[in-house]
């Protein structure tokens, strides 16, 4: 998976406040504070193992039906 934590960032107003966020390259969802970015990227990771693995249970039952 691609997990390069060289995040983009940016900057969110809020109350007269600017704090500084990292980006989701692959969402593009603005993530403060910026370490939970890997986190982030972690949850994207674990989603796409689940569907993998879905995918492979329809696959395993529509080669039983031919």
């Amino acid at each position: 998976m691609e997990t390069s934590l060289a995040a983009e960032e940016t900057e969110i107003s809020f109350e007269n406040a600017t704090y500084l966020a990292a980006v989701c390259h692959r969402c593009n969802t603005k993530i403060f504070p910026v370490e939970l970015l890997e986190a982030h990227l972690d949850r994207h990771q674990l989603k796409d193992l689940y569907l993998e693995g879905e995918l492979k249970k329809l696959q395993f039952a529509m080669a039983r039906m031919r």
